[in-house]
């Protein structure tokens, strides 16, 4: 199972570029930089990500601790090279690759800066390891709606290569109606749409609600939720709302996270995906050791690992002709490996 798996060509939905940061490349940018962290080892960092406390807010502090050592055009790019590479040894060849705009203009960079840099490391790491990829900047949910529409004017001279807007950070006190202009405006000029409801924050199911009639968005990062409500299930079956649930783990944790909610997702039909979120920053890792650790106590057959590949490129912001160009490859893999896909 694990050869198939690892052999099985990818797509990845729901991926932070902030979040992909070994622990060593943490520290070498930190010392780069003159960034004043909390540990000044890998191993420290390692520490850090198994004591962070549990929890959306916990994993954030620690997520924009280790983000803030980003901070130059060249660093961007160095970092978004290095994840392409990654990809490349997961057979992920198609990925969209959220990053935080706010989190780093606050601090100084420039939008510019950072957009120029993840781009130059997608065009070379397109060309030395065949992985293609398209941009998601997203809304920090805790800042103002002002603070999102400056985002909004400052991506326009590099609309052509942004594909999307996307909605993270902390949820609490920060419901998705409160972006509903930024949506509307972003619709306007052409932004895919889509945003996170975490697993298990207040009000979950009724952000689900507000994100698919208020904001109108594409898709659903996490989600898991969403099964609490049968008449809200039924909506996003009838719709056909991918989402993308992360099964993730820490050394900490008994195993993989949220897995039978995530069964019980899929087996209601909805179009789910699984994916890795921030592997430089949980055990799970990247998506063939986070599917291979998630089929076994799911119970997902080679068939069922099959139909979540396909999900991932039929939910993807592809256009239809490269859509069908990878769906195709996943099902010649299949089938030459014995399986056929439900």
């Amino acid at each position: 199972m694990r050869d198939f798996i690892a052999g099985l060509p990818k797509a990845e939905l729901h991926l932070h570029i902030e979040g992909t940061l070994r622990p060593e490349a943490v520290v070498r940018l930190g010392q780069r930089n003159g960034v004043d962290l909390p540990f000044d080892s890998a191993s420290g960092v390692v520490r850090a990500l198994a004591d962070r406390p549990a929890g959306l807010e916990g994993f954030l502090d620690h997520h924009y601790l280790v983000g803030d050592t980003i901070c130059t055009g060249e660093d961007f790019f160095e970092v978004t090279h290095e994840l392409l590479e990654t990809c490349r040894l997961n057979n992920i060849v198609y990925v969209e690759l959220f990053f935080d705009p706010q989190a780093h203009t606050s601090r100084g960079i420039p939008f510019d800066a950072v957009v120029d840099g993840i781009q130059r490391g997608l065009e070379q790491g397109r060309a030395d390891f065949a992985v293609d990829a398209n941009l998601i900047m997203c809304i920090n949910r805790e800042r103002t709606v002002e603070s999102a529409l400056e985002m909004l004017d400052q991506a326009r001279p590099h609309r052509d290569r942004i594909i999307g807007l996307g909605m993270d950070s902390y949820e609490e006190g920060n419901p998705p109606r409160k972006f509903v202009d930024v949506f509307a405006r972003a619709r306007q000029e052409g932004y895919r749409l889509t945003a996170h409801c975490d697993v298990d924050q207040t009000k979950s199911v009724q952000h689900i609600w507000e994100c698919i009639d208020l904001l109108g968005v594409d898709r659903i990062d996490h989600g898991v939720n969403c099964i609490e409500d049968p008449a809200l299930v039924a909506e996003l079956v009838r719709r056909d709302i991918c989402l993308t649930p992360c099964p993730v783990w820490r050394s900490t944790d008994p195993g993989p996270q949220d897995i039978d909610r995530i069964r019980t997702m899929y087996d209601l039909g909805l179009r789910i995906t699984l994916n890795s979120d921030d592997p430089g920053e949980f055990d799970s890792g990247y998506l063939t050791d986070l599917m291979t650790g998630v089929q076994d106590p799911s119970g997902y057959s080679k068939a069922d690992m099959t139909r979540l590949a396909i999900n991932a490129f039929e939910g993807s912001w592809l256009d239809r002709v490269a859509k069908d160009r990878h769906i195709a490859a996943v099902l010649e893999y299949a089938t030459s490996h014995g399986v056929a896909p439900t």
